[in-house]
């Protein structure tokens, strides 16, 4: 019997990997509860995770205090239909939605599907009277937060709601010198995936509503549109098992081994870039003659360890209190060895930067509209027809309905001879409308 995708991941959980990348349970080290048996649908015992029944709406009750939003839900496809869900409720076909530039790629597909506007900005400084709604992502893939009290003192004073996309910050609880949720810093609404540095499994997420600026009925109708009717109850059991261990679960030892680590290895001539969430290890390469996406491949081909990404100058790994100690050995010793293959650096190294995106886009115009494959060269000028993004961290480099800029064209090519992932090019060729 050929079964290419299980056997895949089994020959993949047998070679006993070196896990600094998600899901946060770290290769089910954070998960010894039997979860097969919580795969039932949606039975009369069981009901559905959408339901009012007791036991769903005690469980995010118990989240909702953790956290100490005003409301909270569990939710089972990601924090991709906590995003759409949030957009949903508070913005209108036509409405111009406020985003930060480095959003995920779910913002933009939504917003294309509803004919909802975008307005990328890079931070949020000041806010016109076009706008309906703000969503900014926070932390981001590298562990730095926004000022979230005074970009929602900002929103709050154009009477607009503030959304915040907190995937890669579940574990933020104040606590342990840990950062503050963003729920409990002004925020109207709030998403976060608990399986990126929680112990629960992928695809497990939270959504959290925080004020009464935003409708609590909406908040259901569009949670419902966007959400399976199928959800997986061995996720939703995770989530809640992640939301009860990280009640008591203390951060002082991880974070203290990865301070011991970041000391270690700076004196090895890696720079570790400052962020504000001490479990996220930030590394950057640039001072040798090699690159972050190099150094990732070699990390995974060679010594078993994966990173969870890699860009032109850096990897960046997530730590969970499930890493062992033995997981910071085998690191540093498989940096070491790769350093010693390395020549440093005797020029600097001149990269594009990523392209910035700015001004009021439609995404919708490129969604629906005819298309024809062109070289990336041709496609300079054009009007791009696929939302093109560097993954992880899945952030635009063009967004649908974009202009597409000899910059962005340039930036695409050398993140692909860099080794990069790039999502929305297909066979080499970028989709335009015609």
């Amino acid at each position: 019997m050929e079964t290419p995708i299980h056997t895949r991941l089994c020959d993949y959980h047998n070679e006993n990997r070196t896990p600094f990348a998600m899901p946060g349970h770290k290769n089910m080290r954070g998960l010894d509860a039997d979860l097969g048996v919580c795969d039932v649908t949606e039975l009369s015992k069981t009901l559905n995770l959408m339901s009012d029944d007791k036991t769903v709406t005690r469980a995010n009750e118990l989240l909702s205090k953790l956290y100490g939003s005003k409301s909270s839900f569990i939710l089972t496809c990601g924090s991709t239909s906590c995003v759409q869900t949030m957009i949903l409720s508070c913005v209108n076909p036509g409405d111009t939605l406020m985003v930060t530039s480095d959003c995920h790629i779910s913002v933009i597909n939504i917003c294309a599907i509803t004919g909802i506007k975008i307005k990328m900005v890079k931070d949020v400084t000041e806010i016109s009277p076009d706008i309906k709604a703000v969503f900014i992502t926070s932390p981001n893939y590298y562990g730095v937060t926004k000022d979230i009290k005074a970009i929602s003192e900002l929103c709050h004073s154009a009477d607009i709601p503030l959304m915040v996309d907190e995937a890669h910050g579940a574990h933020f609880t104040g606590r342990n010198g840990l950062p503050e949720t963003a729920v409990r810093l002004g925020a109207d609404m709030v998403c976060q995936s608990a399986h990126k540095t929680l112990n629960a499994l992928t695809g497990a997420a939270y959504l959290h509503i925080c004020s009464e600026r935003v409708d609590i009925n909406r908040i259901r109708r569009s949670m419902r549109a966007v959400h399976t009717t199928s959800p997986s109850y061995m996720i939703a059991a995770s989530a809640d098992i992640a939301r009860a261990t990280l009640e008591t679960l203390d951060y002082t030892d991880i974070i203290k081994e990865c301070n011991e680590f970041k000391d270690a290895i700076s004196k090895t001539g890696i720079k570790v870039k400052k962020n504000d969430d001490p479990t996220r290890l930030v590394l950057d390469f640039s001072a040798f003659d090699t690159t972050g996406f190099a150094v990732a491949k070699e990390l995974s081909e060679h010594f078993g360890i994966d990173v969870e990404m890699a860009d032109l100058k850096n990897i960046v790994l997530i730590v969970t209190p499930y890493n062992r100690h033995s997981d910071f050995i085998s690191l540093f010793h498989a940096i070491k060895e790769i350093l010693s293959t390395k020549k440093p650096r005797t020029q600097d190294r001149i990269l594009p930067e990523p392209p910035c995106i700015s001004g009021v886009i439609s995404p919708q115009d490129g969604w629906f509209k005819a298309t024809q494959s062109v070289e990336p060269d041709c496609a300079v000028g054009r009007i791009s027809a696929q939302t093109i993004s560097v993954y992880p961290p899945g952030t635009a480099v063009v967004v649908t309905g974009e202009r597409i800029s000899e910059d962005a064209i340039r930036y695409i090519k050398a993140v692909i001879e860099c080794g990069a992932e790039v999502t929305g090019i297909s066979d080499g060729k970028i989709e335009v409308i015609l």
